[in-house]
């Protein structure tokens, strides 16, 4: 079991109605872990939109997570 911090921002916040979990895992990698938290969203983003960070640099959905990880889901900039 993984022990694993995640962080939203933007809209995501509002998703999990949170702007961190901190949160016990047993997946292995980004896309796991995103579809664990589908569970408890009160929607569903659009995954293609999202872009994702460990431990404070971006990387992809197959990164692989280990224990003591902080992941951050980050929706599309937006602004004007």
């Amino acid at each position: 079991m993984k022990n694993i911090k995640v962080l939203f921002f933007g809209k995501l916040k509002e998703i999990w109605e949170n702007n961190h979990l901190n949160l016990k895992t047993e997946s292995s990698n980004i896309e796991e872990l995103y579809s664990e938290l589908l569970k408890s969203a009160s929607s569903e983003p659009f995954k293609s939109s999202i872009k994702v960070a460990r431990n404070d640099e971006f990387c992809d959905w197959s990164t692989t997570i280990e224990d003591g990880d902080e992941v951050a889901f980050l929706p599309p900039a937006s602004g004007g």
